[in-house]
């Protein structure tokens, strides 16, 4: 191959042109392999709880649902390990009664009106009113669940909070504080502790 053939080859190569198609098709080789190991990436980290974003309903690792209080009782404790001097923390809560769901339903009423004669020439008039209520289901993937129209949650009876540093009043009294303020509770519902 002739040195001039060569030079020309290898100019054309390096041209502007090549080199920027070059640098699109490695800008979308880039990309592709971001977006595919974003896609097969598994989460290596073992949670024994998670939250399940369509239910907003926090679920144990073998797929049971927390009860109302063990679901309030994880994210106060989660939230008052955060506070500054905070070691370890237990929390039990309390509550008057379970959740109360009111669901929406439909409502028919008849009223009946008849007028009776006897013998005697007499009248009396009969009424009568019938009122059927039906409650709405909605269709979902899984079968029908009813429409809900209010939710009342439970109040919370009393709350124990036992934490390390909790033998320091300045983190006693943040805790006291932030469990007062997350459950809305009055001050007298309300008990800290030091952890042993």
């Amino acid at each position: 191959m002739d040195k001039d053939k060569l030079k020309g080859l290898f100019k054309s190569l390096l041209s502007k042109k090549y080199i920027a198609n070059l640098l699109v098709l490695m800008a979308i080789g880039v990309m592709a392999l971001i977006v595919s190991s974003n896609f097969f990436m598994k989460d290596t980290r073992t949670k024994n709880i998670y939250s399940d974003p369509t239910e907003n309903v926090l679920v144990q690792q073998n797929n049971q649902p927390m009860m109302e209080e063990e679901v309030v009782e994880h994210r106060l404790k989660e939230i008052l390990q955060k506070i500054q001097g905070v070691g370890e923390v237990e929390v039990m809560v309390t509550f008057e009664m379970g959740t109360e769901i009111i669901p929406a339903s439909n409502t028919t009423k008849s009223t009946d009106t008849t007028e009776e004669k006897d013998s005697g020439g007499g009248t009396r008039v009969v009424a009568s009113e019938n009122i059927t209520e039906t409650v709405v289901v909605a269709n979902e993937g899984n079968g029908h669940k009813p429409l809900v129209l209010k939710e009342i949650k439970p109040q919370v009876n009393g709350v124990i909070v036992v934490a390390e540093g909790a033998e320091n009043i300045e983190v006693k009294v943040k805790l006291y504080e932030a469990v007062k303020t997350v459950l809305q509770v009055p001050g007298h519902k309300v008990e800290v502790y030091s952890k042993k």
